[in-house]
């Protein structure tokens, strides 16, 4: 009797002094976790929709909503053939979406209340890896989307490895390295046009790096004008900009040259390449050959 008289007593001091814990322990137990109320298919779970949650640092921001609701139509009729990929986020009791954003946004205009997933724990970097592939893999990210993650993941990367260059990216990606540096010029675009073409499928990528090489802002912004207002094909705006923007000798684009001048004018180095574009890279590279072959 006089045991039970205790605990009861510990009990009363410990629920009279420590609310927090009282408050915790209600709370831990309001939350489902990662097994309840979710169910258990070969592979992956089944989850009710409404605990799912996107991605706030998703490369993609725009989303097409006629493609969406085609998308929602086919969910409709055969379900969600693949399942998406979440990771459970423990302190709020939520599971965020990894892979397969359209896949979950158009599940949700089809009304369904659950679909399967996989859960992953996936680091923040390999997050971003993931769904820049899916998206790049499906080729309709808009091309200043693309630009701005790829540019993301490289500072990421760098953030582990300060030399990681675009190379690199590169190789990760699984894109070639002429690619991932044409694409990141784009981010050199006036805000205003950045925003623009952001929203609009209707220039297409091409057409937004040959404005990109032309030799101002007044140019880019008058050419995109003329195409806006539907005053220029995208036709005739690709003729018109390689037509001005590419001197040519018997009909072949200029070779790019670098020069390099001694401070004491001794001598002067120049190499010429083989193609009007040139990055900072592929002199370094070119430099470093020569080297090499003078040392052997």
């Amino acid at each position: 009797m006089a045991k039970k008289k205790e605990n009861l007593l510990r009990q009363f001091a410990k629920d009279s002094f420590d609310p927090v814990t009282e408050e915790k322990e209600t709370a831990d137990k309001q939350k489902k976790g990662i097994r309840e109320g979710t169910k258990g298919i070969s592979g992956a779970r089944i989850i009710d929709i409404e605990r799912i949650k996107s991605d706030p640092d998703q490369p993609r921001k725009t989303w097409d909503k006629k493609k969406l609701n085609e998308l929602a139509v086919s969910i409709k009729k055969h379900g969600v053939l693949q399942p998406i990929i979440v990771e459970y986020i423990e302190e709020e009791d939520y599971f965020k979406v990894i892979s397969g954003e359209r896949r979950y946004r158009a599940s949700k205009i089809a009304g369904l209340e659950e679909i399967p997933c996989l859960i992953r724990n996936i680091e923040q970097r390999e997050r971003l890896i993931h769904q820049l592939i899916e998206n790049i893999q499906r080729q309709d990210l808009p091309p200043i989307e693309e630009a701005e993650s790829i540019y993301t993941l490289i500072q990421a990367r760098k953030m582990e490895n300060p030399i990681y260059s675009q190379r690199e990216a590169s190789r990760e990606l699984g894109l070639p390295k002429s690619y991932i540096n044409e694409i990141l010029t784009l981010l050199k675009l006036p805000d205003d046009i950045k925003e623009s073409v952001r929203i609009s499928d209707t220039v297409p990528k091409s057409l937004l790096l040959l404005l990109i090489r032309q030799s101002d802002e007044k140019n880019i912004r008058t050419f995109y004008q003329q195409i806006k207002e539907g005053n220029l094909t995208i036709k005739e705006a690709k003729k018109k900009i390689k037509r001005e923007k590419s001197p040519t000798t018997q009909g072949r684009p200029k070779h790019y040259e670098y020069k390099f001048e001694s401070p004491d004018k001794n001598f002067v180095l120049k190499i010429k390449f083989k193609k009007s574009q040139v990055d900072l890279e592929e002199v370094t590279g070119a430099l470093k050959q020569v080297l090499d072959i003078i040392d052997q």
